[in-house]
């Protein structure tokens, strides 16, 4: 019975820890590499060891955060130049197929309203300019999003795989203007329309467009933006 009343209580507090930690990495407030001590984070957090220990397994599952033998856990590190263009050479291979499968499959197999849902998930959340988007908001909505068409695809493994390959591009946001939302915005409503209307290859373009719109945007933060998504010669 006292586990039963402690449990929801330690949970929360997991919870609580790991929204401040992912909020504090995503802003840089915690950078890139940064030393991150249990005990040093419980004190700035006004909070014990174990729903530190339990939000940093968490953030290492998502790859924010890395666990070093002997030495504690570090902010993971930005990506060099080639993991960048390797990341990207990899959504490039599996995210419009997903795009493609999610047009292709029956409608009645989807949960829900499928439209009202797609759309509203491929809007960003609303900004600005007294109130601009966080990294964390924008990256969150992106992911929601992303996210969304590898379930849609129906394959619970390309989904998988979606999911965990966006982890380190919050890194390279270090500025999110409206241009780059509105961009985003309108390629994510291309993708959603194109699997609404249920056109596999209109689909597949839109994401490798978006893809590409992407990459340039990010590939800002290594001082080049001309390079598209696609294999590598």
């Amino acid at each position: 019975m006292g586990e039963a009343l402690v449990w929801p209580e330690r949970q929360t507090l997991a919870d609580e820890a790991y929204t401040e930690l992912k909020s504090r990495i995503m802003q840089s407030g915690l950078e890139p590499g940064a030393k991150l001590s249990i005990d040093g984070l419980a004190k700035r957090l006004e909070i014990s060891q174990t729903p530190i220990r339990e939000a940093l397994a968490r953030l290492e599952i998502e790859g924010l955060v890395e666990r070093r033998p002997l030495s504690g856990y570090k902010v993971t590190s930005l990506l060099t130049e080639d993991e960048f263009e390797d990341l990207f050479d990899m959504r490039g291979l599996l995210e419009p197929v997903a795009a493609a499968r999610a047009a292709g499959r029956d409608p009645d197999r989807h949960e829900g309203d499928l439209e009202q849902n797609l759309r509203a998930l491929a809007r960003t959340p609303e900004f600005s300019a007294d109130a601009p988007l966080s990294r964390l908001e924008f990256t969150e909505a992106d992911k929601r999003f992303h996210n969304c068409v590898g379930r849609l695809s129906g394959s619970r493994m390309l989904a998988q795989a979606i999911d965990r390959l966006d982890a380190h591009l919050h890194l390279h946001r270090s500025h999110i203007g409206s241009k780059a939302i509105e961009e985003t915005e309108a390629e994510h409503l291309a993708i959603a329309e194109a699997i609404i209307e249920r056109k596999p290859l209109t689909a597949e373009e839109a994401m490798r467009r978006h893809l590409n719109g992407s990459h340039a945007r990010h590939a800002a933060a290594f001082g080049r933006a001309d390079a598209a998504v696609g294999p590598r010669e």
